[in-house]
């Protein structure tokens, strides 16, 4: 109950009190049925004796006060159902909401984080603790909590109270519950059949959501669509969660049904005795016998369940317990952002043209590292200028990017896009920085959803998706498609090229109508055809949008305004290409390596 509020917390202890008390009704059922049949026994007995049950010597009791008692027994057990059954569903749904909750929180912190805290660990990692781990350690185990005290403090009511043995009543009792295990299975079997599929769908859905948000998380934290993700993958998780509640739900209904099958048996037995005039001396044991002795082997199964229950989720439940005590630790991660993104007063002026970029002696060492990344960069790219940054890899080029980006927050210096913040500039205006990573991620969905990334479909402008193919020079491929804009991503993702992928990549750059484009390695792996296309989107662009180009073809930088060389984490030297080949010795050997010829 650690991640849970103090009003859960008080609710949960009050839930699972409550359906341990309400045990009290089993005892109270038992008791009254061993004397319904002490009472029978007084009443028909030829000896005259009384009949002593428990200590008390049982009255005489007319026709009338007897159907009174009979009802009675009943009734108490029938509304012992229906609490144990409302208290049950209650407590299932309640963790479930828990889960959902906590789940929520632990995505909110890998997306809303820094991209260095989302690489502390795989993506397989981050699925399980948001998905199967958070279900272990609230689902699973405050069920498991409620089911072990419930059922262990009835179990010490009635276990050493009720111990006698008839084999004749106990043949009858297993046909009769033979036809109660049919209806159990005729009436619960299509519903567990139901519950199971959307669990399954909600399963499916949050890991795919995840992995949409996780392959494509600069683009999503440069466009700012965080919200959009996370309301998803909180509607599946709910989704998901309220299956298994309802799972564990139904697992328990069969219980009550056997219980009050057995009773309404007893009741019926008994009536049936009276009615007839046969009359056992040992009929107020057998009743007891009944009662207790079932109700006893009905509380063992589930107490056992629950503890073997409890001792394996502890251990899947420990990944999703880390990651919300580092997210306790280190805060929300959208106060952070927030926190580091200082606001001005007032409102925030930003241009409508091409925004500039200046970095002020910005410094960065990745966690495990002792060497910086980034030493001491100052840099100013001047507003609608085409700039590349080119190096050996590892130089520090993509980490450069990723701060420039604000995804990675420097551990000295600072960034300004347009005068402000990265982190303020992206959450004030979406869509105005834009990204385009070597391998752009596809989320499952249309091409268009893939382009209008993070816009609900019933929001996306066509228009301007078209626009973006256009300038892609995606127009060939869309048309070639089944449905055109609409055709599913899945249907087609073996079938996408590299370039087809990376063109798909700069239209959802574009769909936002940005003023500052960075493509960090977008052009690696394409061939020249490809390459081309790029390039020519890129010269359409003209000065409205300010480029920055991370590359290692040479190729691709060669038509650029300024050319950065960066080597081991400084910018080394800055001129145009020409210059470069002319005056830096290490362009002059990539050139000679490349057999480039200057276009």
């Amino acid at each position: 109950m650690e991640f849970m509020t103090r009003r859960q917390r008080m609710i949960y202890v009050v839930l699972v009190s409550a359906r341990a008390v309400a045990g009290l009704l089993d005892i109270i059922g038992v008791i009254l049925v061993g004397f319904l049949a002490g009472i029978g026994a007084s009443q028909f007995a030829t000896s005259g004796e009384p009949v002593v049950l428990l200590g008390f010597t049982l009255p005489t009791f007319s026709e009338v006060d007897l159907l009174i008692l009979v009802l009675v027994v009943l009734l108490v057990f029938v509304v012992k159902a229906i609490i144990g059954l409302g208290l049950s569903r209650t407590i299932a749904l309640f963790a479930a909401r828990i889960e959902a909750e906590n789940a929520q929180r632990i995505a909110d912190f890998v997306l809303r984080g820094t991209l260095s805290l989302a690489h502390r660990r795989s993506k397989a990692e981050l699925q399980y603790a948001a998905t199967a781990s958070a279900s272990n350690a609230f689902t699973n185990i405050l069920n498991s909590f409620a089911t072990i005290v419930s059922e262990g403090v009835l179990l010490v009511l009635i276990a050493g109270t009720f111990i006698t043995i008839d084999p004749l009543i106990a043949v009858i009792v297993m046909a009769y519950f033979g036809l109660v295990i049919a209806a159990i299975h005729f009436v619960i079997s299509n519903r567990l059949k139901r519950v199971g599929e959307e669990l399954v769908a909600g399963s499916i859905g949050s890991t795919n959501i995840l992995n949409d948000s996780l392959d494509t998380f600069r683009e999503i934290s440069v466009l700012n669509k965080q919200e959009y993700f996370l309301e998803r993958f909180a509607s599946e998780r709910v989704r998901l969660a309220r299956s298994t509640g309802l799972l564990s739900f139904l697992g328990g209904v069969p219980r009550y049904i056997v219980e009050t099958a057995l009773m309404l048996g007893v009741v019926v037995f008994v009536g049936w005795l009276f009615l007839t005039g046969s009359i056992a001396s040992g009929l107020a044991t057998l009743g007891v016998f009944l009662t207790g002795g079932v109700r006893i082997m009905s509380s063992l199964l589930p107490l056992q369940n629950a503890l073997a229950q409890m001792r394996s989720s502890s251990e899947q439940a420990r990944p999703a317990i880390q990651m919300l005590h580092e997210r306790e630790e280190l805060g929300d991660a959208s106060s952070t952002a927030a926190d580091t993104a200082t606001r001005p007063d007032g409102d925030v002026s930003i241009p409508a043209e091409a925004l500039d970029v200046v970095l002020s002696g910005v410094d960065f060492t990745h966690l495990g590292n002792d060497e910086p990344t980034l030493r001491g960069i100052s840099l100013t790219i001047a507003a609608g200028s085409h700039v590349a940054f080119i190096g050996p890899s590892g130089a520090g080029k993509t980490t450069l990017v990723d701060v420039i980006l604000g995804l990675t927050t420097p551990d000295a210096g600072t960034v300004r896009i347009g005068g402000q913040e990265p982190r303020l500039l992206r959450e004030l205006r979406p869509g105005l920085i834009a990204y385009v990573p070597q391998r752009p991620g596809l989320m499952s969905g249309s091409i268009a959803e893939n382009i209008a990334l993070g816009i609900p479909p019933d929001e996306i402008d066509q228009e301007r998706v078209a626009e973006v193919i256009r300038a892609a020079h995606l127009g060939e491929f869309i048309a070639s498609l089944p449905e055109g804009t609409a055709t599913s991503v899945g249907k087609q993702a073996n079938a996408l090229s590299g370039g087809q992928i990376q063109r798909l990549g700069l239209a959802r750059a574009l769909y936002g109508r940005p003023r500052l484009l960075i493509l960090d390695e977008a052009t690696s792996a394409l061939d020249a055809g490809s390459e081309a296309f790029i390039s020519a989107s890129l010269s359409e662009l003209g000065s409205e949008t300010t480029v920055i180009v991370v590359a290692h073809r040479l190729s691709t930088v060669q038509h650029s305004d300024v050319v950065h060389v960066v080597e081991a984490g400084r910018i080394t030297s800055s001129a145009t290409f020409a210059e470069l080949r002319r005056d830096v010795p290490m362009v002059a050997e990539y050139v000679k390596l490349m057999s480039f010829d200057e276009g």
